[in-house]
Formats: structure tokens, sequence, C-alpha cells
């Protein structure tokens, strides 16, 4: 009892800290910048064709990325699966929800300071912190064994 006591104190963090953990926040996150930015409610034209082009830009460079020949984030033989592009996709498409959350807001008066881009990035993380704790335990339980 006492090494595992000891096992846990030294390497609990470790054990709790994985991929897993990472990808529910990022999810989090862009759900959450989603909501708070009311991109599904507010019915603002100028908003929606700046997230619009914000997205087609973002998407064309994601693309981009991939399709170049000689890209540094293609595979080693130069494929697209399996390659770094392929492994960021999931986080890269989190990241551009955010920044079209962002944009959106910005141009349609939902976001109207600081303090009000900083709720929206982390208005999914503090609305849903049950998420963060079972993927913790997930974590835990999973990299212990």
């Amino acid at each position: 009892m006492d090494e595992l006591l000891r096992y846990l104190w030294l390497h609990g963090t470790e054990c709790a800290a994985s991929e897993l953990l990472v990808y529910t926040i990022l999810l989090l996150a862009a759900i959450g910048s989603v909501l708070r930015s009311k991109i599904l409610i507010v019915r603002d034209p100028d908003g929606i064709i700046a997230a619009i082009v914000v997205a087609i830009i973002a998407n064309a460079m994601l693309l981009a990325a991939a399709l170049l020949p000689g890209s540094p984030l293609l595979g080693v033989t130069g494929s697209v699966f399996p390659s770094p592009w392929s492994n960021g996709l999931f986080q890269s498409l989190c990241i551009e929800c955010i920044l079209i959350s962002f944009v959106f807001g910005l141009v349609s008066g939902t976001v109207h300071s600081v303090r009000d881009a900083l709720d929206l990035v982390t208005y999914g993380i503090s609305r849903w912190p049950w998420a963060i704790l079972l993927a913790m335990v997930v974590s835990f339980f999973v990299n212990s064994l």
C-alpha cells in the first residue's frame, strides 16, 4: 500500500495528463466560443460574411499546407495520411472555430472588450468542467495500467 501511495503521489499528474485531456479542453473551448459568440443566434449579415471569409481563408491555408508538394506537414513519403498535417487536423479545426467565433463576435458586436474575448474562449471550459474531470479520470486509469 505504501508503494502504491508513493507511486500515485509522484506520478499522479503524469497519469492524469494526456492527449485526451488536451483534446477535451480544446474541444470545449471551441464549442464554448461558438455558443458565446452567438453565431448561431444573431443574424448579422456583416458578421456572417466576415466569418465565412475567415473560414475560407483558414481552410485554404490548411489545405495548401497539405497539398503543396514538399510541404513540411506532409509525411516522410509525401503522403497526406499519416502525416503531421493529418495528426494536427483536429486541433487546427478547433482553433479555426475559435478564430471564426472571435471574428464574428467582433464584427457583429457581441464581443466588446478583452474580457469578452477571454469569456469567449473560456465559456465552454467553465460551463462543462465535468467533461475535463472525466477526461482526467479516464486518462489516469488508462495511464496507470
